[in-house]
């Protein structure tokens, strides 16, 4: 029961980390700084840079 709940909470946690990397491109495409999505998603602007030019945010 308890291998469930940590499968089920873990998931949940990937779908929460990849809400707010597509929030934070979503973000940048509209025109915020990249600087600045990075800093209140607390996601490194290189890798937020590298998620953007690999269209990997979208959807």
């Amino acid at each position: 029961m308890a291998r469930i709940l940590l499968e089920h909470l873990s998931h949940s946690a990937a779908l929460i980390d990849q809400a707010l990397v597509h929030t934070a491109t979503a973000a940048v495409a509209a025109g915020v700084a990249l600087e600045e999505a990075a800093a209140w998603s607390r996601l490194p602007a290189q890798g937020l840079a590298e998620v953007l030019a690999a269209g990997e945010g979208e959807g």
